[in-house]
């Protein structure tokens, strides 16, 4: 049986900016259905030591500083062009917990008036792609489809779909296989995909037995 990691890493930002006009993103730890947002000293082994990311329309990447705000941490950054702007953590856990190495990764997505650079996203090691627009907010009971990539596997994952009334459900799905969930309620949804890859080695000097991904991304769901 493997140990089960509670906490998620998320963004939440606007999904849509304006060229010139600062954008902020902010980055939180906790339970997100459970409305728990962790102060920052309660943050374990070296999450502060997390790194953001953005990539621009063009391609190009950058890393964010991010500074603490409370319960969180915060970063801004301007676009300068049309297009769309990725946002991206992938970060691992310095700690080895029940024999696992944490691998967390979060993304985000911001659209200047097109999606110009999306197909971006998929450069990174493990992310969650909608169909259709990637910005677009759903409407309360429309049905959505959702798929997982990684860049060396596509291994069975399970989907944790959170609600703001605090409703979750998960979903197991098949190598390369769709997700698909129908909102009952409008608001901020976190997705969280998840999946344990065998793997055995040692990192900080501590050996360990499988390395457990997860991915966050957040979701607008409107009447």
């Amino acid at each position: 049986m493997y140990t089960v990691f509670g906490h998620a890493l998320w963004i939440e930002t606007a999904v849509y900016g304006r060229k010139g006009q600062a954008q902020e993103v902010k980055i939180f730890l906790g339970e997100y259905a459970d409305n728990e947002r962790d102060s920052l000293q309660h943050w374990f082994s070296n999450m502060k030591a997390f790194n953001l990311y953005l990539i621009d329309p063009s391609g190009k990447k950058q890393q964010l500083e991010c500074t603490p705000a409370g319960n969180h941490f915060k970063a801004t950054f301007t676009p300068a062009t049309d297009g769309a702007y990725i946002l991206y953590i992938d970060h691992t856990v310095q700690e080895i917990y029940g024999g696992s190495k944490i691998h967390y990764y979060a993304q985000g997505i911001v659209q200047v008036n097109n999606d110009k650079g999306v197909n971006n996203l998929k450069e990174n090691d493990f992310v969650l792609l909608t169909s259709g627009p990637a910005t677009k907010k759903v409407n309360v009971a429309e049905k959505v489809s959702l798929q997982h990539k990684t860049k060396n596997t596509l291994p069975k994952t399970e989907l944790t779909i959170q609600s703001p009334t605090g409703w979750t459900k998960k979903i197991k799905g098949e190598s390369g296989e769709a997700f698909t969930y129908v909102p009952a309620w409008n608001g901020r949804y976190l997705l969280e995909g998840t999946f344990t890859e065998d793997e055995k080695g040692e990192h900080g000097g501590k050996p360990y037995e499988r390395v457990w991904h997860c991915i966050t991304y957040c979701k607008d769901v409107i009447k």
